[in-house]
């Protein structure tokens, strides 16, 4: 699950009897506008955009899809969270630094959450990379990322193809060396390369500071919060 919430409201931790029914907590403080709670289905990760009385692109909204719902979220300091809820209202959560909070008028909010339409389309960003880099270049680059981990699971057919005449221990244990020693050889070979070096120290990095957003958080100031109710939305496949 991941929401959102005011780092500096309800820091209260949970009582024991809280925990135990976790859910139920969470959802009666998502109930009061405390929190915004997401059921994600899943392990919830990857990055969260946040929109605060601002329209979402629409190049974004093309590839996201609405959960139903619009829920009321006061964030009375102005200071929101966006994250795992692990970390609401909890004995042990970390220390909240200037890139964990967002900044925002403080008030009550109208949140409408979205999700990623289609995770394997490829982000919007690549454009923008191959510009960087040259189009070339970037193939050439992934082409060898892939060529390599696609040889490094190959390695472990080692086993089947050793195991009749050598027997399952010999097999067993030249394949575990073969493929444990398959990556660290590959990264010598990697560096000797300049120009893998070079695109290794654009890539990555790029691609992850301009990852498109796995969910979207839109929300807008409400001048009366009645009639609007907080609560909790799920993601369903």
């Amino acid at each position: 699950m991941i929401g959102a919430w005011d780092a500096h409201g309800d820091t209260t931790p949970f009582t024991a009897p809280e925990r135990k029914h976790l859910v139920q907590s969470l959802e009666r403080d998502a109930g009061a506008g405390h929190l915004f709670l997401v059921h994600t289905g899943a392990d919830g990760g990857g990055p969260v955009d946040v929109y605060v009385d601002e329209p979402i692109p629409d190049d974004e909204r093309e590839r996201l899809v609405p959960l139903e719902g619009a829920f009321l979220l006061a964030v009375p300091t102005g200071a929101l969270v966006v994250g795992g809820v692990e970390h609401y209202r909890s004995s042990s959560r970390p220390t909240m630094g200037r890139h964990d909070v967002i900044t925002v008028p403080p008030g009550d909010y109208l949140l409408r959450c979205y999700r990623q339409r289609n995770e394997e389309l490829a982000p919007r960003s690549e454009r923008e990379l191959e510009k960087m880099v040259g189009r070339s270049d970037l193939r050439y680059y992934d082409r060898l990322n892939n060529f390599g981990c696609l040889t490094g699971g190959l390695t472990l057919l080692l086993f089947p193809i050793l195991v009749f005449p050598l027997g399952w221990q010999l097999a067993l244990l030249i394949t575990v060396i073969v493929f444990l020693a398959y990556f660290p050889i590959l990264e010598q070979l990697r560096k000797r390369d300049p120009r893998y070096r070079r695109l290794h120290a654009i890539v990555p990095e790029f691609r992850i500071r301009h990852a498109d957003p796995v969910w979207v958080f839109e929300l807008r100031a409400l001048g009366d919060r009645s009639g609007h109710r907080g609560g909790s939305a799920r993601y369903a496949e």
